[in-house]
């Protein structure tokens, strides 16, 4: 039997564990999890996690802060040494790399999951391609979503025995969700390189909308206030909505027509939901998905054409690449 504490301080993070959390792994191994407290006012953890850590919420570099907070915690490490064979850590963000980094150096080894995506280029995006190139460097365990992402580690030398092909977890919330299509196209841009850019991308979604007065362009505001921004034209088909559930948000993605985002975790659900979804990024590390799905728009200037060939071809065919809802099941498996 393996001692196993699963990691997460985000709210992906917990979306994408909470199926191996409640897959009731304890009959087999014992298992204990761990919140580091990035998201804390947002996680809507269904099962309370066992340890919880402080956040600084004040240092002058939030991504310095969490790891020297999670890796310099004494709390943490008295955590590490109550016998844990493994610590899980999921994705890209700043806690997993943490809290993998912080079991490595006591000797424990480390579960990845969502193991091998990659861009190649580690500006984009900033900082999660880095993060995630470090952790495969000290992971004993690769559970990848896809052969993609297992091809992509054995280039970098990972022994195979070590990876492992499980499909995504996030896609076990969605096997019992029903899908149609209205009229809505639906936004969502938060990530750190578009910040800037975000007025612009606005700018030429209203430009749509003034051209396609039949669809409704509903832009999902984020909690991160740097990615917040307004309509300034005052059409009636345009609106800014709230930050929402996971639920809620899954119940959007279901009925509308297709999505306009830059989001990695769109990609999955909205391919698993036989949406299209228009990528606002330089680059995807789930190209799995482009053409058959999605479309990569690399530039502003591009979103026009893109949106126009699709607007009428929006119901993709072929399957999910990512996975077939089961991921938690094989997971067990493997371990």
């Amino acid at each position: 039997m393996k001692k196993i504490l699963i990691c997460y301080g985000t709210r992906p993070e917990y979306i994408k564990i909470e199926p191996i959390i409640l897959h009731d792994l304890s009959q087999f191994h014992d298992i204990k999890t761990l919140f580091t407290g990035q998201h804390k006012d947002i996680v809507q953890a269904s099962v309370k996690p066992t340890y919880s850590l402080e956040m600084n919420a004040c240092a002058p570099n939030r991504l310095n802060s969490i790891v020297a907070n999670i890796t310099g915690s004494y709390a943490f490490d008295q955590i590490l040494s109550d016998g844990f064979t493994h610590v899980l850590v999921q994705g890209d963000t700043a806690s997993a790399f943490a809290c993998a980094l912080a079991a490595f150096n006591k000797g424990i080894k480390v579960i990845h999951l969502e193991a091998g995506l990659r861009t190649g280029d580690k500006s984009h995006p900033f900082p999660e391609e880095a993060y995630r190139q470090c952790i495969s460097r000290i992971t004993d365990i690769h559970l990848c979503a896809t052969y993609y992402n297992f091809r992509s580690l054995l280039k970098e030398s990972i022994t195979e025995a070590e990876m492992h092909v499980v499909g995504n977890t996030v896609l076990d919330h969605l096997k019992d969700v029903s899908i149609s299509y209205n009229n809505d196209i639906l936004i969502t841009l938060h990530r750190r390189e578009n910040h800037k850019f975000i007025p612009f991308w606005y700018s030429q979604i209203e430009d749509l909308a003034e051209q396609n007065p039949s669809l409704n362009f509903v832009f999902v505001a984020h909690p991160n206030p740097n990615s917040r921004c307004v309509f300034k034209r005052g059409l009636t088909n345009t609106s800014i909505i709230d930050p929402m559930s996971h639920k809620s948000f899954i119940d959007r993605i279901s009925k509308c027509r297709f999505l306009i985002s830059d989001s990695g975790g769109v990609q999955e659900e909205a391919s698993f939901l036989k949406k299209r979804v228009i990528i606002c990024r330089e680059t995807t590390e789930r190209p799995e998905a482009l053409e058959s799905f999605h479309y990569l728009c690399k530039k502003i200037g591009d979103l026009p054409k893109i949106f126009n060939n699709i607007v009428n071809d929006y119901k993709p065919e072929g399957e999910c690449p990512f996975g077939d809802g089961k991921a938690a099941e094989k997971i067990l498996q493997v371990l």
